[in-house]
């Protein structure tokens, strides 16, 4: 039985206000983006492969790296509050109009995520074609601190957001909780299509390991992305 054909779309903007121009910043001796393609490309799960971007730079950094990109994403797509839906629908109406692919899943990879592998997207695409009631699947890890915990304030007084959290004296206490960790979003395209979201009704989990989830939005990110990319070099 053959696997569904798969579009990887691999979004990069030109603006940023956490980390300007991070997703052409050197790490590990390449521009960020470049881990995102290298483990793109060598993932068996994706037929094919486009990096989505609005700036020149970042573009020609896709290409240098052996990715193709070969559209430019439009401005109104490349703000702030841009939809990431529209920005997935726009790469995969361009491969479907001027390549003739139609793939039967998309998965969105952003590049701000270098420390995810070529095995975790094939994971990911994997619990989504090994589960027919699945509608997409969403990357998660485990969070920092338990969101039990969290507290808001309230007329000046501290209150749990969480009810279980007052009465926990220890994590093992509370709920297991995950986070999205912002590095695969796999969906299958007509569901894409109609629900128009990349957590659809029927959305699996795909658990990755901390270590393996940064998601560089700030310095602090970009250096723990560092520390932990040396660390995996050896």
């Amino acid at each position: 039985m053959s696997r569904a054909t798969a579009l990887g779309v691999i979004a990069a903007r030109g603006g940023s206000r956490g980390l300007p121009r991070k997703n052409v910043l050197p790490l590990g001796g390449r521009p960020l983006i470049a881990h995102t393609i290298a483990a793109a490309l060598a993932c068996p799960a994706l037929t094919r492969t486009v990096v989505s971007s609005d700036d020149a730079e970042i573009l020609e950094a896709a290409r240098v790296a052996g990715c193709p990109a070969p559209f430019v994403r439009p401005a109104e797509l490349a703000a702030d509050r841009s939809s990431t839906v529209d920005v997935a629908l726009h790469a995969l109406d361009w491969v479907e109009a001027h390549e003739r692919f139609a793939p039967e899943v998309l998965v969105l990879l952003p590049a701000t995520a270098p420390l995810r592998e070529a095995s975790h997207i094939a994971g990911a695409v994997a619990t989504l074609l090994d589960d027919p009631e699945a509608d997409g699947v969403v990357a998660v890890t485990e969070p920092d601190y338990p969101p039990y915990w969290m507290l808001r304030i309230t007329e000046r007084r501290l209150q749990w957001l969480f009810p279980e959290g007052g009465g926990a004296d220890h994590r093992q206490q509370l709920p297991a909780a995950y986070q999205p960790n912002g590095s695969i979003y796999a969906i299958r395209t007509a569901v894409l299509r109609e629900q128009r979201t990349f957590y659809p009704r029927a959305t699996a989990p795909y658990v990755m390991p901390r270590e393996a989830s940064v998601n560089v939005d700030s310095e602090l990110d970009f250096r723990m992305a560092e520390l932990l990319l040396a660390r995996r070099r050896g």
